[in-house]
């Protein structure tokens, strides 16, 4: 058995393929055992044929299913063997150094389950040859206590035997879901502040990435998660550390009541009253952002997890065995 498994999750995004893999060797290489296998989720922009051009495992899920980075994460995690397994997503770099940290800290400490570090955010049109500096603070790695790894994180197959894996179904939020579930079996999870990633992405507060995310279904996921624990103690803990869509939801629920009181009563004033409620929060928003994009962002992002997150309430909730896993391996030959 290795001691490490190194799993990458893409779609699409051929554009840096070659770098992720190319870190990812680097970090690797001293190794006495590992394997590297990366689950592509039907690229049309030949991920996976870029992907097998290097020594690693390569798996493309077949279209004829529901895709996901939680389903890219579960195929991987049952195609792998090693007894710390890490997770990097496709727009990412491997920092140096960060990897032989991670690992020392879980055979140190056996009550960790998962570490994460620091992420540096770069545009998509960083040149591929320009090197992610990473620079560390005087006195070591420092460790904070976090919530969940992101998807950026070194786990224990052990923990991830005892646990679950990550669901294949749920559309988003599978990092913090499936971290809530190890934490409730008395688990840490820790960041460093040493940073893990390089993380190539488009600007945070831009419009169309919102937009974006909605028609990839990225808001689905905190309702699928919600529904599926629904009756358990996962789920009250999820909805108190994930549940933001709430808040808003229960908001246009008072505004539908209102609506409703106003109509069969012929007095507008509750109505009126909700409208004006609506109008203050809209105007906090306003001042506290201090710029009318901003404020039409965060608008924007709270209404569309809100629709998303009862869009997925409203999905049938499956087990993570149920998921077809349905690939094809690529190999160099195809390429």
């Amino acid at each position: 058995m290795p001691e490490l498994s190194v799993v990458l999750i893409t779609r699409n995004q051929a554009w840096n393929v070659p770098r992720l893999v190319e870190s990812v060797l680097r970090e690797t290489g001293r190794l006495a055992s590992g394997e590297i296998v990366l689950v592509d989720s039907a690229s049309q922009d030949g991920t996976a044929i870029t992907a097998a051009r290097y020594p690693i495992r390569v798996l493309r899920l077949r279209a004829d299913q529901q895709l996901s980075a939680a389903a890219g994460r579960y195929v991987g995690f049952r195609q792998t063997t090693g007894d710390l397994v890490l997770f990097l997503d496709g727009d990412m770099e491997l920092c140096p150094g960060w990897l032989d940290k991670a690992m020392a800290i879980l055979r140190q400490q056996p009550e960790i389950a998962a570490v994460t570090g620091a992420v540096i955010d770069r545009p998509l049109d960083t040149p591929r040859d320009e090197v992610c500096v990473v620079k560390q603070a005087d006195g070591g790695v420092r460790l904070h206590e976090v919530r969940h790894g992101g998807g950026a994180a070194l786990y224990r197959r052990a923990v991830l035997d005892e646990v679950g894996p990550f669901n294949p179904h749920f559309y988003s939020d599978e990092e913090p879901e499936l971290c809530v579930r190890i934490r409730r079996r008395g688990y840490r999870i820790v960041e460093t502040d040493y940073p893990a990633v390089c993380h190539y992405t488009e600007p945070h507060e831009a419009l169309s990435t919102l937009f974006a995310r909605w028609r990839r279904r990225l808001y689905l996921g905190p309702g699928q998660i919600l529904r599926y624990h629904l009756g358990s103690g996962v789920f009250w803990a999820y909805l108190s550390e994930r549940g933001f869509g709430c808040l808003p939801a229960l908001a246009l629920a008072a505004g539908a009541v209102c609506l409703l009181l106003s109509l069969l009563t012929q007095v507008w004033v509750w109505f009126g009253l909700w409208g004006l409620a609506l109008l203050a929060v809209i105007a906090l928003t306003l001042y506290r952002k201090r710029s009318v994009h901003r404020a039409l962002y965060t608008l924007t992002r709270r209404a569309l997890m809100t629709a998303g997150m009862l869009r997925g309430f409203f999905l049938k909730p499956l087990p993570a065995d149920a998921y077809p896993a349905h690939f094809d391996e690529i190999n160099s030959q195809e390429t």
